[in-house]
């Protein structure tokens, strides 16, 4: 019997602590059905999605504290664009009456965990399944520009005039800056 991908691990690449990476793995096989574009481990870590443009990658820390963020690269070039945090856990605290919780809420509305996996999975993973399918979706396109020094990375509806960001770029008429447009879906 083949081993599931989603379990494979090499030796060098143990650089996070084993709990959160194996409670990830686990909760990923179990959920992976609830993806509308499944997560696909890439080689050189992190996950891709299958339709979605490869610019687009998923990785996680394991280390506390954990977060989910999408990477966003220029494909033709490589080059790495942004980071987008779904969602991390900011300062996990542990309070002995009522359980886990991120204390790191400018609200402070905690909502209490009995167990350290049940707060990083409703708190972190279970928000990237939420923004995934909210987000990939056939209207929207990867945007990256260029400032002439620093860049940024989002997703967006399709039509760029509606984009405030796009428009205020294209009055500036300033060479050294632009944009770049990427559908989200490729054929598969």
């Amino acid at each position: 019997m083949k081993k599931n991908q989603l379990y494979k691990r090499n030796k060098r690449d143990r650089v996070f602590p084993l709990t959160s990476e194996l409670i990830f793995r686990k909760w990923l096989y179990e959920n992976i059905s609830k993806f509308n574009n499944k997560p696909i481990p890439q080689s050189k870590g992190g996950f891709y999605f299958k339709g979605i443009t490869k610019a687009i990658t998923l990785h996680l820390d394991f280390r506390q504290p954990e977060a989910a963020m999408l990477r966003f690269d220029d494909i033709k070039t490589g080059k790495n664009y942004d980071y987008y945090a779904i969602q991390y856990i900011g300062n996990e605290k542990y309070n002995p009456d009522k359980g886990y919780y991120d204390a790191d809420r400018t609200d402070n509305i905690y909502k209490y965990y009995n167990t350290y996996p049940e707060l990083i999975i409703t708190e972190v993973f279970e928000e990237i399944i939420k923004y995934c399918n909210e987000n990939f979706k056939e209207e929207n396109s990867l945007y990256l520009i260029n400032y002439g020094g620093s860049t940024e990375g989002f997703i967006a509806p399709s039509d760029a005039t509606k984009i405030k960001k796009i428009s205020k770029l294209e009055q500036k008429n300033n060479p050294n800056t632009r944009y770049l447009q990427y559908k989200l879906f490729i054929q598969t």
